[in-house]
């Protein structure tokens, strides 16, 4: 008898065990395709190429990671940032992409703040979407120091 309920009290927790360290999508990751958005310039920078990639580069390098930087064509993207949001950082990662539109005279940037949770660390399947904190976080950021300020 003892043995079947030492048998008993090992299985439920090695089942516990396994729920728990596979864990589950932080509450602020929401599954779907990454959309753009659209951050408008200020008076300051608005049609000055140079000022506003000079700015989006400073604001992104001081918290990120650059990957991949191409002023040619208005193009960065950030290397993947592990355990954005307080997410578990083996399983839940973030990056930013920004794209100039224009670049003669851009008025806007676009970005793209996308967050990935790694569903199934067997097969590596990363279940793509954002993280709400994270995008908040970004464009919040980039929006103070090259967007509009509305007036009260």
């Amino acid at each position: 008898m003892s043995n079947k309920i030492s048998f008993a009290v090992l299985l439920v927790s090695s089942l516990l065990m396994i729920a728990f360290s596979s864990g589950c999508a932080p509450k602020t990751f929401v599954r779907g395709n990454p959309e753009w958005k659209t951050i408008e310039f200020n008076v300051y920078i608005a049609g000055d190429f140079g000022k506003a990639w000079e700015r989006c580069v400073d604001t992104i390098a001081r918290e990120y990671d650059i990957e991949m930087l191409d002023k040619d064509s208005g193009y960065l993207r950030t290397a993947w940032m592990y355990g954005i949001s307080g997410g578990d950082a083996r399983r839940y990662r973030g990056r930013i992409i920004v794209k100039f539109p224009e670049l003669t005279a851009p008025t806007s940037v676009d970005v793209k703040a996308e967050a990935q949770w790694l569903s199934n660390e067997g097969k590596l399947i990363w279940d793509r979407g954002i993280d709400a904190d994270f995008q908040r976080d970004v464009y919040t950021e980039l929006s103070g120091r090259l967007g509009r300020t509305v007036a009260n």
